[in-house]
């Protein structure tokens, strides 16, 4: 029942991951066919994650009332109905309108996602198995990058990608549907105790560097490596998808590292944090050849990973009496991380060219390094309560 559990809720974070950059691939069809610009391009993962962020903070107590398993469900329903929308979309509105819906799905099953995993483990420790689930969203957002470009050129442009793309959850939620069931957690606090948690606060942060870096960066390295190096785009789509494909590796190696006792969670944070900066940092550099630019993105993908698990079982640690509630705002502070990054990204790349793109990237990296400096960790905190 466990494997089975933890298998599906991965696949689900697969498909939720795939509509986190879908579009980024195609933003040159997307341009010509509706003439986009970069600042509009960069707006549209911001409306997915304003969406997620509005959404999460109303609604992390749902699933403890109606049960992990049917919150998921319903989740996967509507980011169906967003990718539906965005393949018959005919201008920059209703684009815009179809990712806050994709965002509204995706933040209705994340925090469902969590508890699903804490049901499923009860009082083992769930690390590895978080890492897994977490696993699966740069793991979806690497085969959008890797895929959509040669589907958009085989089956018929960017409309017929997001159309394959609806299918595809479709039959992700019909596959839900045979997932064990887990009992809802008894919630004794709420969103407003999470918003008063100092320590939440610095755990949100470390997502924005995590999770929100590896998107927002996602969804230009394809651009990137397209414009400052010449390549095709299908070419750029794969050689850009292994930033998120390094990060879905090492999402679950973070927390096989503090189930085994190699490595505590904030050492697993600072680690992340001190290689995220050490990637741009390559990335950064002026005519610098493709092989640099590439270490910088797997190393860069490396250092966004790595934190996801200690992230999130912290978060829980920090406020106990809702552990669902801190858990959402620290998907808030990750989604802040792209509303936030990925225009900011596409206004600096319009304005000054992608170095200083990469050097606002790294700013956000040294803003959480700095962070752990008075953050407690999940075995603090644990030792604080015993």
């Amino acid at each position: 029942m466990r494997a089975l559990g933890v298998g599906l809720v991965t696949a689900v974070a697969i498909g939720f991951g795939a509509t986190y950059s879908d579009h980024a691939a195609l933003l040159p069809l997307l341009a010509a066919d509706l003439g986009l610009s970069d600042a509009q391009a960069g707006l549209l993962s911001a409306a997915l994650f304003v969406a997620y962020i509005a959404t999460t903070l109303l609604t992390s107590g749902v699933p403890d009332r109606i049960g992990p398993k049917r919150a998921i469900g319903v989740g996967l329903a509507v980011s169906i109905a967003g990718t539906a929308i965005f393949a018959a979309g005919n201008g920059f509105p209703v684009l815009l309108a179809a990712k806050a819906v994709q965002g509204v799905g995706s933040a209705l099953a994340f925090v469902a996602a969590a508890r699903y995993i804490a049901g499923l483990y009860g009082t083992a420790q769930p690390h590895f198995a978080l890492g897994l689930y977490g696993a699966g969203f740069p793991l979806g957002s690497a085969l959008a990058l890797l895929a959509t470009p040669t589907v958009a050129a085989t089956i018929g442009g960017w409309r017929a990608s997001f159309g394959l793309e609806a299918v595809a959850l479709a039959a992700v939620l019909g596959v839900w549907l045979a997932a064990p069931s887990v009992r809802g957690a008894r919630r004794e606090g709420s969103m407003l105790d999470a918003l008063r948690c100092a320590n939440c606060w610095l755990v949100s942060l470390q997502h924005a560097a995590g999770f929100g870096l590896a998107i927002a960066s996602g969804s230009w390295i394809t651009v990137f490596l397209l414009r400052e190096f010449s390549l095709t785009l299908a070419l750029s789509g794969i050689l850009g998808s292994t930033l998120l494909f390094v990060a879905v590796v090492t999402r679950p190696l973070g927390g096989l590292a503090v189930t085994k006792g190699l490595a505590r969670t904030k050492g697993v944070m600072r680690i992340g944090d001190v290689a995220a900066v050490m990637g741009v940092a390559l990335l950064a550099i002026p005519g610098r050849p493709l092989a640099v630019a590439l270490a910088g993105a797997i190393i860069l993908g490396a250092g966004v990973g790595l934190p996801y698990a200690p992230v999130f079982n912290t978060a829980a640690a920090s406020l106990r009496r809702a552990p669902g509630a801190a858990q959402g705002m620290a998907a808030a502070g990750g989604t802040a991380g792209v509303m936030i990054g990925a225009p900011v990204m596409g206004y600096a790349v319009q304005t000054w060219g992608f170095a200083a793109a990469w050097g606002f990237v790294g700013l956000i990296g040294l803003c959480a390094l700095a962070g752990t400096l008075v953050m407690r960790g999940e075995e603090e905190l644990s030792r604080d309560r015993g």
